[in-house]
């Protein structure tokens, strides 16, 4: 909802440059056809894009519980095949003794990360609205985080970081394949997840101001109203930051472009 508002802000601030670069345009010819052909990309197919991207996750259960029901075994442990071909990849890179870049450059977390996101979804244990939910899902990003760790040491050390890999991807689907979803790795094994950087978070934050700024000049709303929204953009962003670093340089940036662009507020 919050992308949407800004969204449609920033639509309604260029709304007339818009027009303007429109009536231009129509000049062009097969300008017309391509935009209805635009028109129907964005509305209609876009719509059913964004409709089945927000029902892929309600649809991931039912997908799950009805191949249970069928009989479908294959559905629930497909996702230990993936860890199962990772393994034989690291097992790849510790057997070569010469070159073993092409070894090396075939291991992919991809698919492994989002058999362990989706672990507590196909293993059928969990109900769908349990409370168990919050806690397996905060396991699964520290299970990615210790298979990202081991994936980083790759470059550094292969065969030693391949045999920790192996050795992660070994326990995760042995623990899967026995229920154990909120214990996949051991607590030694686990790393904190990766949250977004200050930098990004910085450069985010910045971009939203500015769109505040520039929608609050062009529809007159007032100073108090857009500092309270650019504060409120700065609290969700920086809600999890630390206080120093690019972090407090962030928060210190912030607070010169508001002073510039709503002075003496």
């Amino acid at each position: 909802m919050f992308l949407y508002v800004c969204l449609r802000g920033i639509v309604g601030a260029f709304a007339g440059d818009l027009r303007k670069a429109n009536e231009l345009l129509e000049q062009v010819p097969y300008y017309s056809d391509s935009k209805v052909l635009v028109e129907l990309a964005l509305g209609d197919i876009g719509a059913g894009g964004v409709a089945l991207l927000l029902a892929a996750y309600p649809l991931r259960f039912v997908v799950a519980s009805a191949a249970r029901m069928c009989g479908a075994g294959g559905f629930t442990f497909e996702r230990v095949s993936v860890w199962a071909c990772l393994i034989g990849q690291c097992a790849d890179v510790v057997r070569s003794s010469g070159n073993r870049d092409h070894h090396l450059s075939s291991i992919s977390l991809r698919l492994p990360v989002m058999r362990v996101r989706g672990a507590r979804i196909a293993r059928g244990t969990v109900p769908i609205f349990s409370r168990r939910n919050g806690p397996l899902k905060a396991h699964a990003a520290q299970v990615v985080g210790a298979l990202r760790c081991a994936e980083a040491e790759l470059d550094k050390e292969p065969q030693k970081a391949a045999r920790d890999l192996g050795r992660l991807a070994l326990t995760i689907s042995e623990r899967y394949a026995s229920g154990r979803l909120g214990a996949l790795l051991d607590e030694g094994d686990l790393k904190p997840p990766r949250r977004m950087g200050d930098a990004l978070r910085l450069s985010i934050t910045a971009v939203l101001v500015a769109v505040i700024v520039i929608v609050s000049a062009r529809h007159g709303v007032p100073e108090p109203a857009a500092i309270a929204a650019a504060v409120v953009v700065v609290a969700i962003l920086y809600q999890s930051a630390t206080a120093g670093g690019i972090a407090g340089v962030g928060l210190v940036v912030i607070e010169i472009v508001l002073n510039a662009f709503f002075s003496g507020k």
